[in-house]
């Protein structure tokens, strides 16, 4: 097929159908079922994800601006020292979720007495090299996975270290560092009865927040 052809065929799909050609693509489907679901060719499919990649849209429409670059953008956040990470999927918030987050918390803001009698703690693994393995994305609305966006996953062991603590009111528990993956007996032998235990004895609190309890 030729140059002009490629770009008329182009030109016939909607922009509608552009992104669902994407979002095929980002479910890991093949060109060849991507063309036979949306009834275009393999060309075609190449060619609109080629132009994603590169453009960050499936819109061909002339721009008076120059096209974005292939390479990461930092934003003025993250060039003021500003930054914020979030994964890249989690589950879906509805109206209704959001409502009854924030009735629980509008019922609980004022129980500064209640919150004075409960100990929360919990374990961190921080990474000792420049990443730990985790897809993390910078980027703006409509550049989702771009290449230029992502970190790759790091596949070999990387070094590291895991700690515990626990936080009350007024007060912290010691910072406990765990050498080696935690189990149940060792969550009792190195982190219970040396930290947890001595540190509740000398509060006149009983409740004991549990991680992901």
């Amino acid at each position: 097929m030729s140059h002009r052809k490629l770009r008329s065929a182009f030109k016939q799909v909607s922009e509608l159908d552009r992104g669902r050609k994407v979002a095929y693509q980002d479910c890991g489907l093949s060109f060849r079922k991507i063309g036979s679901r949306v009834r275009r060719n393999q060309t075609t499919e190449m060619r609109i994800w080629d132009h994603w990649m590169q453009e960050g849209t499936t819109d061909r429409r002339c721009r008076s601006h120059p096209p974005q670059c292939i390479t990461s953008l930092p934003f003025s956040s993250h060039q003021s020292g500003l930054s914020a990470r979030r994964p890249l999927l989690g589950l879906p918030l509805t109206q209704n979720h959001r409502r009854l987050c924030r009735q629980w918390c509008d019922e609980r803001r004022t129980w500064a007495a209640e919150w004075k009698e409960v100990v929360f703690t919990d374990e961190s693994r921080i990474c000792l090299q420049h990443h730990d393995g985790r897809i993390r994305v910078w980027r703006h609305r409509g550049e989702r996975m771009l290449n230029s966006c992502v970190m790759q996953p790091h596949t070999g062991p990387a070094p590291g270290i895991m700690v515990w603590s626990g936080i009350g009111y007024h007060s912290r528990t010691p910072l406990v560092r765990i050498a080696c993956t935690l189990n149940s007996q060792r969550y009792i032998s190195e982190v219970l009865e040396p930290a947890v235990l001595p540190y509740l004895q000398g509060l006149a609190i009983d409740i004991f927040q549990q991680d992901n309890a």
